[in-house]
Formats: C-alpha cells, structure tokens, sequence
C-alpha cells in the first residue's frame, strides 16, 4: 500500500492490534510514541525485563539499547516471531497456550 493511502494511524493502530493479540505471553505493553509511519511500545516481558518494541514500514524491531545481543538490522515480519526471538518464557507460554486450546477442541 502506498504511504499516501495508508491510515493516519496505520503504525499505532497495528502495533497496538498484534500487543493485544500476544498479551498472553508478556507482563505488560503500553504505547509510548505514535507517528503516521513509526510506532513504539514499552513491553516488560515474562522474564521481567523491559525492551522497547517498535513497528515501522519495515517491520517489527527491538531497541537494541533496551535489548542487549539485538542489532539495528534485525527486523522481523511479525511481533510473534519477534517475541520469540528475545523471550524464552514466551516460547513456553506460546507452546502452553497452543496446547490448551487444542485440548479445549478434542
């Protein structure tokens, strides 16, 4: 989509939609800056930690100053494949979590 016709809010609006979406697997997120091409979000992660998330046209990226290992060019498709990335306890919680809906299902 060209940057002319995406929503005002296109950055925020998404980051916000997929935080809500993976809430299962963090402590807490909240939004802290919103552009009509940038948005970022504080999210302390199950291991206690707090890194900054952000979503531009790119893609998903961590703050490499709120991450240490995490370079300025890892830039991921999504928040899930982010978040598996820099959280081990997510990973868990993922798996835990795939796994009870499953049995809900049987």
């Amino acid at each position: 989509m060209p940057p002319s016709s995406a929503p005002p809010n296109f950055c925020a609006d998404e980051l916000q939609r997929a935080l809500k979406e993976q809430a299962f697997g963090v402590a807490t997120f909240a939004m802290t800056e919103a552009t009509p091409l940038h948005a970022a979000a504080s999210v302390t992660l199950l291991e206690e930690c707090t890194i900054t998330v952000s979503l531009s046209r790119a893609g998903y990226a961590v703050d490499p100053t709120t991450s240490p290992g995490m370079g300025p060019e890892a830039v991921f498709e999504s928040l899930e494949n982010l978040l598996q990335t820099v959280s081990p306890l997510y990973q868990r919680k993922l798996h835990s979590t795939l796994l009870q809906r499953l049995e809900k299902l049987s």
